[in-house]
């Protein structure tokens, strides 16, 4: 196979230069932002890719601004649907906003020699940054899509970059147990495989994007560090929104039914619905009580919609609306939930997200957030034993 943009008349370089400068303004470390100055992005993109707002960037109509987009900092969706049909449905694999990208690697804390897996190919643009910032035989990246693994290789290879991709299961790689000295992931997920608990060796690093549940707003940036106990931990290093693992997406969300009565009906001061408005506030919750998803509805006859929250470990659930209704239903209260979250969140000074953190403890079968360090758990979900 030769890659996509193969024998590209462009010279890339000044505004490569351009997105170098970007990231040193927002702080990324200088060797970081030179690794990008050396891998042409072009070279990962397809011939149509669509920006942050949709707007579609065509290189056979419009050449010149779809290489000055490529260089931009903000990602770009190359695949929609996971690559069925030609529709623009629900995006399914990108090439990351270089910050993003930059963000993580310097959390990874590379150095020449490690050996390192991603967990998500996409575009292969990822690891060949990754190849400039380790040894080249330490890079290995998995991918799910047989597709993109193979277009991704390609791309790689007529960039002058020769990692290892494999097709298969990022959740479950076929390496042997540690391997690796990092394992970064560009998906997110909410529960941490047990087996990259395996691959890691004792000292190294888990990156990854991680949120409580599907149909929670947005996610963390997780930096786990591995002991030698079965234990990855570590705090979150803010807010990071990426596609989910495919293994972990869920068909649906606990929505209620449109029409459910409601078992209990109050009213409060003020609109209920503003916390679950507000993204950050929300993404703060997620982090305050566990189990449950939301999102918003139209009633027949309404003037605005209302915000629905189900729970993910029973059948309880509660509608939101403008005029300050709270309808509840099932066993757990969990308008008290929220609102003694908040007033616990409030009397501990309003900490930030960086000021949580997670555990993952293989041995005693359980996922938990913390505040602080993770002797204080702010609550803890148990799995399945690996």
């Amino acid at each position: 196979m030769t890659g996509q943009n193969e024998g590209m008349p462009f010279d890339y370089s000044p505004v490569a230069l351009r997105l170098v400068d970007a990231l040193l303004e927002v702080g990324t470390p200088a060797h970081i932002a030179n690794a990008f100055a050396r891998v042409p992005r072009h070279r990962f993109l397809p011939r149509t890719y669509w920006d942050e707002d949709r707007t579609r960037h065509d290189r056979d109509t419009d050449p010149a601004a779809w290489l000055a987009a490529a260089y931009t900092d903000r990602a770009l969706t190359t695949q929609f649907d996971d690559g069925a049909g030609s529709g623009r449905g629900v995006p399914t694999s990108s090439s990351s906003a270089p910050a993003v990208m930059a963000r993580m690697l310097a959390a990874a804390d590379l150095h020449p020699g490690h050996t390192v897996l991603e967990v998500g190919t996409g575009t292969g643009y990822n690891a060949a940054v990754l190849c400039e910032l380790v040894h080249r035989a330490g890079v290995t990246s998995i991918d799910i899509d047989q597709g993109l693994v193979e277009t991704a290789t390609a791309n790689l290879h007529a960039a002058g970059y020769r990692p290892t991709v494999l097709h298969g299961d990022g959740e479950n790689p076929p390496l042997p147990p540690g391997a690796l000295d990092r394992l970064i992931a560009t998906c997110t997920v909410s529960a941490l495989p047990w087996r990259w608990l395996d691959l890691v060796r004792p000292g190294g690093r888990i990156i990854t994007p991680w949120a409580p549940g599907p149909g929670l707003p947005g996610g963390m940036l997780a930096v786990l560090d591995l002991d030698d106990g079965g234990r990855a931990s570590g705090r979150f290093e803010g807010g990071l929104s990426f596609m989910w693992a495919r293994g972990q997406r869920r068909p649906s969300r606990p929505a209620p039914s449109p029409g459910a009565p409601a078992e209990h009906t109050g009213q409060v001061a003020g609109d209920p619905r503003q916390d679950w408005l507000d993204g950050e506030r929300a993404l703060l919750l997620s982090l305050l009580v566990p189990d449950w998803g939301y999102g918003m509805r139209m009633e027949t006859g309404a003037v605005e919609p209302h915000v629905w929250i189900g729970s993910t470990s029973c059948s309880s659930w509660l509608r939101l609306h403008a005029d300050g209704r709270v309808e509840s239903a099932g066993p757990r209260r969990l308008w008290a939930e929220f609102t003694d979250a908040l007033v616990w969140w409030k009397a501990q000074g309003e900490p930030d997200l960086s000021d949580f953190g997670l555990t993952v403890d293989r041995g005693n079968a359980l996922q938990r957030v913390w505040l602080g360090n993770p002797h204080t758990p702010v609550w803890t979900t148990h799995r399945t034993p690996a």
